[in-house]
């Protein structure tokens, strides 16, 4: 599998834009959390501080002074708020949404880099020898035709570990699309709903299991179920 993409380290937060601070101050600080925590939800310390000023609703000595006020905000829960929103929204939020998957990716295998196949933006993750791919697409009862099935061809080509399909989630015969797309072709393709997608960042950020063994299970090759999710927090 060819590995390249773009770190998200360096495309996950921007600052908005066109946006003017409202209200006092403890208000538009909560505008910044939730505006970083739905994007980088890792952050803490000083480049949380840097993130919130970076926003424009508080500046640096602000966020510093106010950070220890809001000490039961939580960023995870809000950042899998925000991603669920998103998976609702269609076309016009793909880019984010990708995004966003690609923190998870990176969440739970510590290496994922946005990339391209076919006409398709794509996640690519890798741990150790074990490389895969995410197709993710912000709609409700996905089906995989059009610009999606030429991107799942494209990615089976490089032969991944795990090709993995992402959506808010799927029509019923979908799965039959993605084995038929795959078929004669050693390519495991797992469907991965985006409130599963989230169970599996919960359990592993939890019960920390390597990195392989969530690539093992996203290449399971079929729909994935809570009780695949349970599995990461068992010791073996």
């Amino acid at each position: 599998m060819i590995w390249f993409g773009k770190p998200f380290s360096e495309v996950l937060f921007t600052p908005p834009v066109g946006v003017n601070p409202v209200g006092d101050e403890s208000t538009r600080m909560e505008h910044a959390l939730r505006w970083v925590a739905a994007r980088d939800p890792h952050l803490e310390g000083p480049a949380l501080v840097d993130a919130l000023a970076a926003t424009g609703w508080v500046d640096v000595p602000t966020a510093a002074r106010l950070l220890p006020c809001f000490r039961h905000f939580d960023a995870d829960r809000y950042f899998a708020e925000a991603l669920r929103g998103l998976s609702f929204r269609g076309p016009t939020a793909a880019g984010e949404f990708r995004q966003r998957i690609g923190r998870v990716m990176e969440d739970l295998t510590g290496s994922a880099a946005l990339g391209t196949v076919a006409a398709e933006e794509c996640v690519r993750f890798g741990a150790g020898e074990r490389q895969g791919l995410v197709l993710a697409y912000p709609q409700v009862q996905l089906t995989l035709g059009g610009e999606a099935a030429k991107a799942v061809a494209a990615a089976a080509e490089e032969m991944p570990d795990a090709l993995v399909i992402v959506a808010r989630n799927f029509q019923e015969g979908t799965a039959g699309q993605l084995a038929s797309l795959l078929q004669g072709r050693e390519v495991p393709g797992t469907l991965v709903t985006v409130n599963l997608l989230l169970g599996i960042r919960a359990t592993t950020l939890r019960y920390q299991p390597a990195p392989e063994r969530v690539i093992r299970l996203l290449g399971s090759g079929r729909p994935l179920r809570s009780r695949d999710v349970a599995t990461l927090g068992e010791r073996n």
